[in-house]
């Protein structure tokens, strides 16, 4: 190849690394057009509009590439990958790719969930439980071998291979500290607090098991027993740890210790896991700072598009038939309802671009309207001059009594709730929106900021560390798609 193409290649390398995909996208586009179609060169430009959310243009760039090359395993992969991200059948293009390289753990993951997508989600755990039979060390396996548990309904084995492996291998810790993460996560408290036991027998008083003792025993509400157990175990050296700590003072009502345990994270990339529990303790103490980080005029945006106009109809149908293949997750707040997998905006049904487009739109107006830029603010720290990204988009169903648990998004700069529909009667605050309240399992008590009424056609937009739940309806249906918006890449000028 040429040195020109040479030095496209690592300026779109670049581009995907630092966010910058469109320009170079575009000269690409002129290379091949004045020098044929180079399978290299497709391939980059399709990474480039995948980036870019623009699947339906990638894909036939990825066709033609892997025509070209159908040996080539990375064009073979990216086609596969970005077919079942466009919602689109993949399970035949990631068998291709496991012919190419039957070794490739990140296919086989991707073929799991091609078949869970394509309604063969039991084949497809049964498959993965083989795969982790022969290579019982694969620990991204074991993940989506519970995740795709719970979603089919099987959470009596979602640990099963895990177990298994931990028989096989009991002198090896990371197996046990993976199901105790797994069986914390997925809120069995009980069981991890046993598990711990077995495992201590088995590797001593280590300190990752104790890290995980004195947690459950926290959220069993065992606050004396934990207290001793976090003390002995001294600073956290992980963020993990830290939470788990902040999480027993403010049960505690310690809250002071809780800001102390908070402050060396607050300038650290994992800031927006401590956030939402410094928001907690200035509120439980009364500190005006809590207005700041949460209640300033501008951080939280309401706006009411027309339902026919947008045509929630039409795209209720098509949610359904997607929340018709998803279930519940492992670790997710959903109560009696379900949540769709996978990239809701990646796919490229014409229902699903119309939406994102109405959404990205109402995403960049709120930004534009945003308070005055604030270097020590966790959402008006970073720059407002790129196009917004989507960190993650899916979509929620909930039935009668359903509803959300009070949670956080650490991943996202803005978060938000779009109904699509929403359940006929209600009366009171029933099935709202809390925004700013508690968890109940902290035992704070402390009152939503506000509530806000489910609508057809209404968006909610609101910082990704305020902690956010919604109230259980008596009966009907509540659909809504939501989504992150990334941190942009680079922030204001401390």
């Amino acid at each position: 190849m040429s040195a020109g193409s040479d030095e496209l290649e690592e300026r779109a390398q670049e581009a995907l690394t630092h966010g910058r995909e469109a320009t170079v996208e575009a000269e690409i586009g002129r290379w091949l057009a004045v020098n044929g179609s180079n399978p290299r060169m497709l391939h980059w430009r399709a990474l480039l509009l995948r980036a870019l959310d623009l699947r339906a243009e990638a894909l036939p760039l990825l066709h033609d590439a892997a025509a070209r090359a159908p040996d080539d395993f990375t064009i073979a992969h990216s086609l596969a990958q970005t077919s079942l991200e466009a919602g689109l059948a993949a399970v035949t293009l990631f068998e291709a790719a496991l012919l190419i390289n039957p070794a490739s753990t990140e296919v086989r993951l991707g073929l799991t969930g091609a078949r869970f997508a394509e309604g063969h989600g039991d084949q497809a755990l049964d498959e993965l439980g083989a795969a982790l039979a022969h290579n019982p060390g694969w620990y991204g396996g074991h993940r989506q071998y519970a995740q795709l548990s719970a979603m089919l309904g099987r959470s009596d084995d979602a640990l099963g291979p895990l177990h298994r492996t931990i028989e096989a291998f009991p002198d090896a810790l990371d197996p046990w500290l993976l199901a105790l993460e797994l069986t914390m996560a997925a809120g069995q408290h009980k069981a991890a607090l046993a598990l711990t036991a077995t495992a201590a027998k088995q590797h001593g008083d280590v300190a990752p098991i104790a890290e995980f003792r004195a947690a459950a025993l926290d959220e069993l509400q065992r606050a004396g027993e934990a207290a001793e157990l976090f003390e002995r175990l001294g600073s956290p050296g992980s963020v993990d740890l830290a939470v788990r700590r902040i999480r027993h003072h403010l049960r505690s009502r310690n809250y002071a210790r809780a800001l102390r345990e908070a402050e060396p994270w607050l300038t650290t990339d994992a800031a927006t896991q401590v956030w939402p529990y410094v928001a907690l303790a200035w509120r439980a103490k009364g500190d005006p700072q809590a207005a700041w980080l949460e209640d300033q005029a501008g951080l939280v945006s309401q706006i009411d598009f027309d339902a026919d106009t947008i045509g929630t109809a039409d795209l209720a149908a098509r949610l359904r038939a997607i929340h018709a293949k998803s279930g519940r997750f492992l670790d997710q707040s959903v109560r009696l309802g379900t949540q769709t997998d996978g990239s809701l905006f990646a796919r490229i049904e014409p229902e699903i671009v119309r939406i994102r487009g109405l959404l990205s739109g109402a995403v960049a107006e709120h930004i534009a309207q945003l308070p005055k830029p604030d270097p020590h603010h966790p959402q008006l720290a970073p720059r407002r001059n790129q196009m917004p990204r989507f960190a993650g988009s899916w979509s929620v169903r909930l039935n009668a009594e359903g509803h959300h648990a009070k949670h956080h998004h650490p991943h996202g700069w803005f978060s938000s709730a779009f109904y699509v529909m929403g359940p006929n009667g209600l009366t009171g605050i029933e099935g709202q929106l809390e925004l700013g309240g508690s968890p109940a399992e902290l035992g704070l008590d402390l009152a939503p900021l506000r509530l806000i009424e489910p609508k057809p056609g209404r968006l909610v937009i609101f910082p990704s560390t305020l902690w956010h739940g919604t109230l259980p309806f008596k009966s009907g249906e509540r659909m809504t798609i939501a989504f992150d918006v990334a941190h942009p890449f680079e922030e204001v000028d401390r």
